[in-house]
């Protein structure tokens, strides 16, 4: 097997377990977007570029996700 297929299987065996374990949406989400950072950071030089790109844009909107739940989180504990 290459490298870029332990690499997705990596990712997908990452994001089973976490949606199995994760108490919450925000915390599956948060769990997800460190997955993809890791596949990314590891294979950098292993994935082909549309893969990379793809993982970048995903990254992209998890990171946009975990920013609202921390603001709204934040918001929580300031109003309660």
């Amino acid at each position: 097997m290459a490298v870029r297929e332990y690499l997705m299987i990596f990712l997908s065996v990452w994001i089973v377990i976490s949606a199995v374990l994760s108490p919450s949406t925000e915390v599956f989400l948060t769990v997800t977007l460190i997955g993809i950072l890791i596949t990314l950071d590891v294979g950098e030089f292993y994935l082909p570029e549309e893969t990379k790109e793809g993982l970048k844009y995903s990254a992209y909107f998890l990171l946009l996700v975990f920013l609202v739940v921390v603001a709204m989180k934040v918001y929580e504990i300031l109003s309660g």
